[in-house]
């Protein structure tokens, strides 16, 4: 659950902590705080139990709205990997001809 918080300077503090993931930013309203928390909190359950396909369907723009790549990495999920998988594969068969 995620912590929100208001600031000296009227803006509040989203802190969301959870599966052993820290993730903070600030917002000008409580409502914008929240809806984010509540975000990163969806993406944090969301991201391990998607499928390769799902993964590979995602553009630049889902990974940076559901946390960046930064968050899937916190959360073992190896986006560069399953991006090249094809290229990674074909460069181990050749290494091995050697």
């Amino acid at each position: 659950m995620a912590y929100i918080r208001p600031l000296a300077n009227n803006h509040f503090r989203a802190d969301v902590r959870m599966k052993g993931i820290v993730k903070n930013k600030t917002f000008p309203t409580q409502i914008l705080a929240q809806a984010w928390a509540d975000k990163i909190e969806l993406s944090i359950k969301t991201i391990p139990n998607l499928e390769q396909s799902q993964l590979l369907a995602l553009s630049d723009a889902d990974i940076d709205s559901m946390g960046g790549e930064e968050l899937f990495k916190q959360l073992d999920v190896d986006l560069f990997a399953i991006r090249n998988s094809a290229k990674l594969e074909a460069i181990n068969v050749l290494s091995k001809k050697g």
